[in-house]
C-alpha cells in the first residue's frame, strides 16, 4: 500500500526527479511503451523503483533488475508504460520518497537529485 512521502536517505533529504529539456512528448496512451534513462545524480546508490496508477493504492514491481543497484552517477535504461504515474524511491537506507502524477514518457532521461539541508 502507498504511504505519505517520506524522508531520503537522512531525515532532511528531499528527493526529484528531474526532466531532461530535450525531449519533451505529448501524453501518451498507457498502453505505449518507451525506453528512457534513469541517472542517479546523488551520492547514495538507489536500491529501488517502484511505479503505480496514481489511483491505485498498491505500488507495483521494482522496475529495476532483481539485483540491479542504481549507482551515483550510474545511468540505466527502463522500458516503461507511458501514462501519468506516482514515482516511489528506495535508497540504500531503505528511506523512501514518493512523487505524485509523472508523465514517465515525458522525457528520455530522469535525472534523480537529492538536496541536503
Amino acid at each position: 500500500m502507498k504511504k505519505q512521502s517520506s524522508f531520503f536517505a537522512m531525515s532532511a533529504l528531499a528527493l526529484v526527479i528531474l526532466f531532461s529539456l530535450s525531449a519533451f512528448a505529448p501524453l501518451n496512451a498507457y498502453s505505449s511503451k518507451k525506453t528512457i534513462k534513469i541517472k542517479n545524480t546523488t551520492n547514495f546508490n538507489v536500491d529501488e523503483i517502484y511505479i503505480a496508477d496514481p489511483d491505485d493504492h498498491k505500488w507495483g514491481n521494482d522496475i529495476l533488475d532483481p539485483d540491479e543497484v542504481l549507482q551515483p552517477g550510474e545511468v540505466v535504461e527502463v522500458t516503461v508504460e507511458c501514462g501519468v504515474w506516482d514515482v516511489k524511491l528506495v535508497a540504500q537506507d531503505k528511506s523512501t520518497c514518493e512523487i505524485s502524477s509523472i508523465n514517465l514518457c515525458a522525457s528520455t532521461q530522469w535525472n534523480i537529485t537529492a538536496n541536503c539541508r
